[in-house]
């Protein structure tokens, strides 16, 4: 026959088994309880859907002007690059014409363009190439 204490360790196991069980329903009601509430409501997806996409066309715009600034940008440099080209030829061919190597700054003065000189510039260029005459 089976033993006493072998009926109470079933019983044991058995209400063990069963307090885990009731224990495990509370926490997955509470938890369902939570997370329906941590979750937004349909409406509310759609207004922020609605400012994502407003934010969208807001991000777009800025990144169309940024991009034309940009163009902008770069086309200055380039011009502000050919003049300092420019300034670096008439500066050479004044330094060689003051240390007397007159050919190195003939050869200077025919590297600049006379067309994209502005007045001042102009006014040198005639100065050295007059003097180289």
């Amino acid at each position: 026959m089976t033993n006493k204490n072998d009926n109470k360790s079933m019983f044991i196991y058995a209400a063990l088994i069963f307090f885990v069980a009731v224990i495990l329903i509370i926490l997955s009601f509470f938890g369902q309880t939570h997370l329906e509430k941590s979750i937004p409501k349909a409406e509310d997806n759609t207004e922020q859907t609605q400012g994502i996409t407003e934010r969208a066309a807001v991000l777009s715009e800025e990144n169309k002007n940024l991009m034309e600034e940009n163009k902008q940008l770069k086309e200055k440099n380039k011009d502000l690059e050919q003049k300092q080209t420019t300034n670096d030829l008439l500066l050479s061919a004044n330094g060689y014409f003051i240390a007397g190597n007159n050919e190195k700054a003939f050869e200077m003065l025919n590297a600049v363009d006379y067309n994209v000189l502005t007045s001042d510039q102009q006014i040198i260029y005639n100065n050295i190439k007059n003097n180289l005459q």
